[in-house]
Order: structure tokens, then C-alpha cells, then sequence
């Protein structure tokens, strides 16, 4: 008896747990999205097959159907090492056309951008649209390198499935916007229903792609997204919450000039870990490239914090040469005199301010 009021006691914990638990908290580290996506693998391939069982070894993969390279390179290779597992096996019975997509290629790259790894990848089982897809992104995809997410055109290729479907082709486009430059990813206003973008908060499998429903959600026109941006961000600045660089951008797309002021007085509170001010100060530089208007308000926010955070500087500089602005040049070169930075940030401030560009 009391082993039973005990178990029901920790069924009425764990419920309480459950009802009561937000995604939004959940651990960054722990729910971070993958650095090279699907895509990146397509793109990069050197062989793409269509697999199927071995006609001798129902548990093993071998090609069926070639999409790039040649039976005489696929014989060289490897053999696929993953085994068939019961649930592919039972749609290889329902239908034995059925295949599964895989690539041979990079699987990783050093700092310089060269292939420090090859192998098998498996991607996803085949269907009608899938199969539509990876037709269209070989085709539209050859000149983009590996993790290459750097253009507006492979942006807008994947802003097309945001809403799609198929869950597998629907998480591609996310891991691609979220990680695409904010510069390319701002015109994707309404792209998707703000209804889908708050289901993203609903689910705890979803939890790793909350960070770009938050872009998403910021560049949503009603009123409902408008809402759930101003009342996370005005909590995220109180409390350092989650997530602190999407909403503060967010908050930036939907009230401008306001939400910038809320920042310039969130950063003036004592008590900000480097990585959170970091974040503050990440999310000002993509608002204030995305919206000009703001960068004036934004500039006297980094000079500001620049008297008081040096470490800020690298960030802050490289804001101002693309934003083609000298205005900061002054402190830059006063760090630089001063000796208070590291080697490597002395050559960033040196390269950016450039050789008697600094005026009083």
C-alpha cells in the first residue's frame, strides 16, 4: 500500500511537471540545431543513391537508383553500414518500390573549409514530394558549397517549405533559416502562418527549433505575434531568459525604436554575463542592419557600452565597417593606443578603421 502511495504521488509530480513546463526554458546547449544540415550533404555529395534491401540481406542497404556518380565509383566505395531497422523494414514490405536517400561524401571540415572526413550519410525515406525536392536542390544547388548559407537565393529556396507537409522537408527549411544571415532572412515577412510558428512553443520535440519560430514570429503583421513578441521580450530583458538574442530581435522588428530604448536600459542593469551582453549587443547590430533608421540610436547605445565592455569591440567594429560608419573610429583607435585588447583584436580594430582614418 504505501509503495502505491508513493508511485502515485510521483505520477502526480511528474503531471505536474509536465503541465506546468515550458519549452522556452530548455537548455541552449542541449537542443542546438545541427552546423552542417541536409542540404549541406545533397549539395555536397560526391554519390547520391536511392537504396533498397540487399536481394540476399533484407537488413542490409544497397543502391538502386544512382543520382550522382557512377556504379565504377560506387564500387570503390565502402558499403552502406547501416543496418535496415524493423520499422524500414516494414515499409519496404508495404512497398517495395520504397527507398531511402544517402549520400557519400564531407561529413565534416576543418577551420580552413577542407574535408577532414567521408563517409555513408543516411538522409530520409523517399516520397513523391521528397524526391521532387532533391531533384530541385541538385539542380538549383550546384553552386553552393558545403555549409555555404551565405545568399538570399538559397534562402528563398528553402522558404518555400516552411509550411510544407512533410515534416522532414518542413525541418530542412528551418535548420536553413536558422542558419542564414538575418540579412536574407528579414524579407520573409508572413511567410508562415502565425498559428504553425506558436505550435513550435507547444511541443517539447520542438524545442531545438524555438529559435527560428522567434525570427519567423517577428516578422509576422498581426496582432497575435505582435503580442507574444513584446510580452517574451520585455521578460527575457528582466530575466535573461532563453533565447535572449532571437527575441531581442525580434522585439527590434515589431517596435523599433521603442524595443531598442528597452535594450539601452536593460544593458545599463549591473550583472550581465558576457555571452547574454553578447547577445544584446548581436541583436542591435542585425536590427540596425536590417532597419537603417535605427542605427543612428543603435551607434550611441555601442558608444556607450564600449567605455564600459571593451570586449565588445570586435563585434561592435565590424557593425560599423558594414554599415560603412566612422563615428565609433575614435574609441577604436584609443583602444588601440591604450594596449587593453588582445593581439587579435588590435589587428581587427587596425583593419577596419584603416591607417589615418581616425579624426576627432
Amino acid at each position: 500500500m504505501r509503495f502505491l502511495m508513493k508511485l502515485l504521488l510521483l505520477l502526480c509530480i511528474l503531471a505536474t511537471f509536465l503541465v506546468t513546463f515550458r519549452p522556452l526554458q530548455a537548455c541552449s546547449v542541449c537542443v542546438t540545431l545541427p552546423e552542417a544540415s541536409s542540404a549541406d550533404h545533397i549539395i555536397s555529395a560526391d554519390i547520391i543513391v536511392l537504396a533498397g534491401p540487399t536481394p540476399d540481406n533484407p537488413f542490409r542497404f544497397s543502391p538502386v537508383h544512382i543520382l550522382r556518380g557512377t556504379e565504377q565509383k560506387i564500387s570503390t566505395l565502402p558499403e552502406i553500414p547501416f543496418l535496415i531497422d524493423s520499422k524500414t523494414r516494414a515499409a519496404f514490405r508495404s512497398n517495395p518500390e520504397k527507398t531511402v536517400l544517402f549520400t557519400y561524401g564531407a561529413t565534416d571540415k576543418d577551420g580552413a573549409g577542407r574535408s577532414i572526413s567521408r563517409s555513408w550519410k543516411r538522409l530520409f525515406m523517399m516520397t513523391p514530394d521528397r524526391s521532387r525536392f532533391v531533384e530541385d536542390l541538385i539542380a538549383v544547388g550546384g553552386s553552393w558549397a558545403y555549409g555555404d548559407n551565405d545568399g538570399s537565393e538559397r534562402v528563398m529556396f528553402f522558404a518555400g517549405y516552411l509550411s510544407h507537409e512533410d515534416h522532414v522537408l518542413r525541418n530542412i527549411a528551418m535548420v536553413e533559416i536558422y542558419r542564414a544571415p538575418y540579412e536574407f532572412v528579414h524579407p520573409l515577412r508572413n511567410t508562415v502562418p502565425t498559428e504553425q510558428l506558436l505550435q513550435e512553443f507547444r511541443s517539447l520535440n520542438r524545442i531545438s527549433y524555438i529559435p527560428v519560430a522567434v525570427r519567423l514570429l517577428g516578422l509576422q503583421s498581426d496582432e497575435q505575434a505582435a503580442s507574444v513578441v513584446r510580452s517574451r521580450f520585455e521578460q527575457v530583458l528582466k530575466s535573461n531568459g532563453q533565447n535572449l538574442y532571437e527575441w531581442a530581435l525580434a522585439g527590434i522588428e515589431i517596435d523599433g525604436a521603442l524595443a531598442v530604448t528597452a535594450i539601452e536600459r536593460a544593458l545599463q542593469r549591473p550583472g550581465w554575463q558576457p555571452p547574454e551582453k553578447q547577445s544584446l549587443i548581436r541583436a542591435l547590430t542585425e536590427g540596425g542592419t536590417v532597419l537603417p533608421e535605427l542605427r543612428a540610436q543603435i551607434i550611441g547605445i555601442f558608444a556607450s557600452e564600449l567605455e564600459k565592455d571593451r570586449n565588445l569591440a570586435p563585434r561592435i567594429a565590424v557593425a560599423m565597417r558594414n554599415w560603412g560608419e566612422t563615428a565609433l573610429n575614435h574609441q577604436f583607435q584609443a583602444l588601440i593606443v591604450r594596449g587593453e585588447i588582445d593581439p587579435a583584436t588590435q589587428f581587427v580594430l587596425g583593419t577596419i578603421i584603416g591607417a589615418g582614418q581616425v579624426t576627432d
